[in-house]
């Protein structure tokens, strides 16, 4: 039917997600292409590429395969037509019109079913497809914001929005269906994992140990991991950070840092939380997950300096030590009195056999001055320990219930302010760029004539660099409105007027050497220790506790 002029035609389909498929398969583009070349008898179809889940955005055209291939087969002449449903259909950036440039020069016609042929033989063709391409790159960028809205939305509502299911927790059918027409799904615990998700943020905040050490502990009890494998500190990091544990979902925890997927964390003040607690989701209490957050935060960026009330501190871990490991208690606490030098881990053991033949081992603590002072550069575990901790024990039975609500109500204030303060140099900002973006629109007719001091290429980049920015301001100025919101609602719940005290002696007995290392570090600033006086500066009233040691028997005295 057709004779040997018959163009030969080859069609470009391609979806960005799977979500788009239908059955794996894009048959919509492939209807329309193929009534499209029905209706022209100078084509004939000839072969088909297709790209399933392949971001026209986030990838240029040296990362897309079709896209190469199709270059490859043009050089051999092996087609005459390139079709495709749209030119975003074709990428979504504007150096994708100097692809549509090259391919022009093999001599292969570039076709779109809803824009028609793409030129590029007049300067005016290669600037409306620069122009083009452009568009679907803005178009692009507000599909993803408007993505992004909807998922704040429904987070903020309560709703899961996709993905695999945190550790502990299962998917099971909502009974809800999207606007796709697909089954909706929520999260539902898992009793068994929940369990183990308890035990990490005990280690973590009443023992102190790190990701490493709770994934190691994890591992000797041969507890199974999330995948294939054994535990690692990633997976233990995402699990104490991830606020759904404590019954609240997030947005924004991380945002995309480029167009290849890459991402990077979000500090947790900017992060959106659902606005009320799912109670259903609950595995570990609010003031516990604060607590692992504290205690993270302060190890990052490690605070050495201590604060005004170390037991609300200790109950909220503002002070932690870096490291809860080891045997002696008083690691990173306890100094040198004649040079200064921490004291180190000079501990050792013993090994020997019986005459039964039996090993034995005996362990020896000590705390050992890396200087090796001449009046005194050793002290047994037992000696300098047994000395501190009963100096605690006094210490802890005069301790008061601790008054923060002052305090709390300040750093509301002052974060408040400081919100307040960036909204308006914000809206300064925006105000400059819409101006800015008036004025270069304004030059786009001139450019096109060419009677512009700037170039269309020039113009084009200022305008999407200057739209760039604009977005990343709103972007900020509706995340602090949504703060300031919710800090105003916020305002009439009261705050506790003082934490109730703990029984801390008790909690002192009965505690392990890891848990004692955490009190310690919010109780005490530094313990001095020479031959003749052990002196401990509190981080509490009354103040410095003197321990004076009588040379004739050895017997400790304490005083203030």
């Amino acid at each position: 039917m057709k004779g040997e002029m018959c163009k030969k035609v080859r069609t470009l389909l391609r979806v960005s997600s799977r979500q788009q498929l239908h059955d794996d398969d894009i048959p919509v583009q492939r209807a329309e292409a193929a009534q499209y070349i029905a209706g022209r008898p100078d084509w004939v179809f000839d072969k088909e590429y297709i790209e399933k889940a392949v971001s026209g955005y986030k990838n240029n055209v040296k990362e897309r395969a079709v896209l190469q291939e199709i270059l490859a087969d043009a050089r051999t002449h092996a087609f005459d037509v390139l079709l495709a449903y749209m030119s975003d259909r074709i990428g979504r950036q504007e150096e994708y019109s100097f692809y549509v440039a090259a391919l022009n020069r093999l001599g292969i016609e570039v076709w779109t079913i809803k824009d028609g042929q793409l030129k590029t033989e007049e300067h005016v063709d290669k600037l409306l497809n620069y122009i083009r391409f452009w568009q679907n790159e803005g178009e692009s960028k507000k599909t993803g914001m408007r993505v992004r809205d909807t998922q704040r939305e429904l987070v903020k509502a309560g709703k899961f929005v996709g993905g695999r299911a945190p550790y502990g927790y299962r998917l099971i059918a909502s009974g809800m269906v999207s606007n796709h027409g697909r089954l909706l799904k929520k999260l539902e615990i898992v009793e068994e994992k929940a369990q183990v998700v308890r035990q990490i943020y005990h280690l973590a905040v009443y023992q102190g140990l790190g990701y490493a050490k709770i994934a190691r502990h994890l591992n000797e009890q041969a507890i199974p991991a999330v995948t294939a494998g054994e535990w690692k500190a990633g997976t233990i990091r995402s699990i104490l950070t991830n606020p759904v544990y404590m019954g609240y979902l997030a947005f924004n925890r991380r945002v995309s840092a480029d167009r290849q997927g890459g991402y990077t964390r979000q500090d947790r003040k900017e992060w959106i939380y659902s606005d009320r607690q799912i109670e259903e989701l609950v595995i570990v209490p609010p003031q516990v997950w604060e607590r692992a957050q504290e205690i993270r935060e302060a190890r990052k960026e490690r605070l050495g300096a201590a604060k005004k009330n170390p037991l609300e501190a200790y109950a909220r871990g503002d002070q932690v030590p870096f490291c809860t490991g080891g045997k002696l208690a008083l690691t990173g606490l306890a100094v040198c009195g004649y040079c200064g030098k921490r004291l180190k881990n000079g501990s050792y053991c013993n090994h020997w056999t019986t005459k039964a033949g039996e090993k034995k081992s005996a362990y020896t603590g000590r705390y050992v001055c890396p200087q090796r002072c001449e009046k005194r550069s050793c002290y047994s575990q037992n000696y300098l320990e047994g000395i501190v901790f009963e100096a605690v024990e006094n210490c802890m039975e005069h301790l008061k219930a601790v008054d923060v609500a002052k305090e709390l109500q300040c750093r509301k204030d002052g974060r408040r302010k400081r919100l307040q303060r960036e909204l308006e140099d914000l809206q300064k900002r925006q105000r400059a760029l819409r101006l800015d973006l008036q004025t270069l629109e304004e030059k786009i007719p001139e450019a096109l004539r060419g009677t512009c001091c700037f170039s269309t290429q020039k113009l084009s980049g200022m305008i999407v660099e200057n739209e760039r920015k604009q977005e990343e301001l709103t972007k900020r100025e509706q995340e602090i409105r949504q703060k300031l919101t919710r800090m105003s609602e916020m305002s009439g719940c009261r705050e506790p007027a003082s934490i109730a005290r703990p029984d801390w002696k008790t909690v002192w007995k009965d505690a392990d050497t890891q848990t004692k290392k955490m009190l310690l570090s919010a109780l005490i600033g530094e313990i001095c220790v020479r031959e003749d006086e052990i002196r401990i500066r509190l981080k509490v009233r009354p103040g410095d506790l003197s321990l004076q040691k009588k040379a004739d028997s050895g017997v400790s005295e304490s005083g203030i």
